[in-house]
């Protein structure tokens, strides 16, 4: 009996999170209290890490967004400033933005 992957609920949990935030417009939910919150996620298996998560979280997204397959690898190995966590929290024009903007340095280099 193959195990389950638990990874996709996890990054499902930490989607919702995150888009319960933006959609609020009032919410208090800031970058730090986000990690802590994902940090507390990532606790709840240990076949997982933070960044496998956030990983599947952010490719998860990007396939919502209708962006192209790769976008979670293109956010989380290319030398930024934003932590890929932090762009779950992104509006979804400023989400599919800093893709768009990855995507072009990408390309000339």
């Amino acid at each position: 009996m193959a195990m389950p992957n638990w990874n996709d609920p996890l990054a499902a949990a930490l989607l919702a999170i995150a888009e319960a935030s933006r959609l609020d417009g009032r919410s208090t939910l800031d970058a730090r209290a986000f990690a802590e919150v994902a940090e507390r996620i990532a606790r709840a298996s240990s076949a997982f890490d933070l960044g496998t998560i956030v990983a599947r979280a952010l490719e998860s997204r990007g396939r919502a967004l209708d962006l192209r397959a790769g976008t979670a690898e293109l956010l989380t190995l290319l030398d930024t400033d934003a932590r890929p966590l932090d762009r779950l929290l992104l509006p979804d024009d400023a989400f599919r933005e800093a893709v768009a903007l990855l995507d072009a340095e990408l390309g000339e280099a």
